[in-house]
């Protein structure tokens, strides 16, 4: 069913007992006006001399014009014309008996109600009008109790003409709540066009005004736009994860088999009998080597992917970072006879970032620099704090990158010639993660090549706590 169609029905489920009960009521109120203005001229008139006449001639009693009103009787004096047929008054002791041969027999309903101590009451006077039987302020004479017949409408004719002005104003009721219900229910057919557009459509639901139900499109439109962000979330890692998986399948292959070359001739070293050449070992560990570095600049690779925007902001110790990271490469170096320094200050120099960024960017620096030095070569690890700023300089005495490879050196993919010489299966893509983790982190990230030969990297950026320029 539809909405105005259940509004309209509800309504008039709701109105007809309404008007219905109003048209009660008013009945009701009307009976009980016509009692009290019948009862207060009765009254008024009998305590006014009337009762006097009453009780001198009960038998014929009344001579006089009938009541008009609480003010009174129409006419006075003895000698009034005697009320007209639709109009009788008739007096009764406590007995409820009349002296007045052609008075009718009391009626019952008001003996009973007068009984229960009602000064007034009424009943149908079968036909056209009403008996209003009125009990006097004196308990005694044959006047105690008056009953009077008034004209009146019939008693189901009264409720009908009450109940038809009711219904005809609930109808117009039903009818307008309809028609104001138009401008609602065609705002709500335009947010459910709106929520079923299809998940491409990125057009604002937008229906107007500042009810609820333009409350109730607004919270679709937040919700719609959290699903939005988290199905591109989801798309997001969904791209990373599948090239992740390309990267790590196919780069990783190179390495594995140039490993498994080595092995496989120092396996054949081994059968024949032959010395296992040293050369063969050498070149299989700095295989291993290299494709641990890569798998781990892989997830790096997809953690800055997935992280797209500022990293995290944890506290780092980059003292405790850089010593991590010398032990780590410390069998690397030897193996590659490559002598690896360090420096720290004392205590700790602390900035802010992702720990695990920001420790595989200075692991990327220190492994290109043992990787790509000459046996006999040096690399240093210098951290020093000045002010509200760090800097970390990692220099080595390899054979340095030319002045016109430095402003490319950390692009994804590129490599250097004397790199690509040196270690031909590399991927260029160690230096592009330090320059990413760098921006990402507010860190100035610097390459030079001193004269005499080799590289100089210079990573700085502020201490935690103290803004840059403190």
């Amino acid at each position: 069913m539809k909405l105005r169609s259940r509004l309209g029905l509800t309504l008039a489920l709701l109105v007809v007992p309404f008007a219905a009960g109003v048209a009660y009521y008013q009945v009701g109120a009307q009976r009980s006006a016509f009692e009290q203005g019948t009862a207060e001229a009765v009254v008024e008139r009998m305590q006014s001399g009337e009762r006097a006449v009453c009780e001198e001639a009960p038998a014929v009693w009344p001579r006089m014009g009938p009541p008009r009103g609480p003010r009174g009787w129409r006419g006075r004096g003895r000698r009034s014309r005697r009320p007209p047929p639709d109009l009788r008054v008739w007096a009764y002791d406590v007995g409820y008996a009349s002296a007045n041969p052609n008075a009718p027999a009391f009626p019952a309903g008001l003996r009973d109600a007068l009984e229960r101590g009602e000064g007034v009451a009424s009943v149908a006077a079968g036909g056209p009008g009403r008996f209003v039987a009125v009990r006097m302020p004196w308990d005694e004479g044959p006047c105690a109790i008056v009953l009077v017949r008034r004209p009146g409408p019939p008693e189901g004719g009264a409720f009908g003409r009450a109940l038809v002005p009711s219904l005809v104003v609930s109808a117009a009721a039903v009818l307008l709540a309809v028609l104001a219900a138009g401008p609602i229910v065609r705002r709500i057919r335009r947010l459910t066009d709106a929520v079923r557009r299809p998940p491409g459509d990125a057009a604002p639901i937008d229906v107007g005004g500042r009810d609820e139900v333009a409350e109730l499109a607004r919270a679709f439109e937040e919700s719609r736009s959290r699903i939005r962000e988290q199905i591109d979330e989801l798309e997001r890692r969904d791209e990373t994860l599948r090239s992740y998986l390309t990267n790590t399948t196919h780069d990783v292959m190179i390495p594995v088999t140039v490993l498994q070359g080595h092995l496989s001739a120092i396996e054949r070293s081994v059968e024949s009998g032959k010395p296992v050449e040293v050369s063969r070992v050498r070149d299989a560990l700095e295989e291993c080597h290299y494709l641990a570095s890569l798998v781990h600049n892989l997830n790096a690779a997809a953690r800055l992917e997935v992280t797209a925007g500022e990293p995290r902001r944890d506290p780092v110790d980059l003292g405790a970072v850089v010593e991590r990271v010398i032990g780590r490469h410390g069998p690397f170096a030897r193996q590659r006879e490559v002598e690896l320094n360090f420096a720290v200050p004392e205590g700790s120099t602390v900035t802010l970032g992702d720990m695990t960024l920001v420790e595989r960017a200075v692991g990327n620096l220190v492994h290109n620099a043992v990787r790509y030095n000459r046996p006999g070569g040096h690399v240093a690890v210098v951290l020093e704090r000045d002010g509200a700023r760090f800097h970390l300089r990692v220099v080595d005495d390899g054979p340095g990158i030319p002045a016109e490879e430095l402003v490319r050196v950390a692009e994804r993919g590129f490599r250097g010639d004397r790199a690509r010489s040196r270690h031909p299966h590399g991927l260029g893509l160690g230096l592009h993660i330090v320059r990413d983790v760098a921006e990402r982190h507010g860190f100035e990230l610097r390459f030079e090549s001193p004269g005499e030969g080799g590289l100089e990297v210079h990573l700085s950026g502020d201490l935690a706590g103290e803004p840059s320029g403190a």
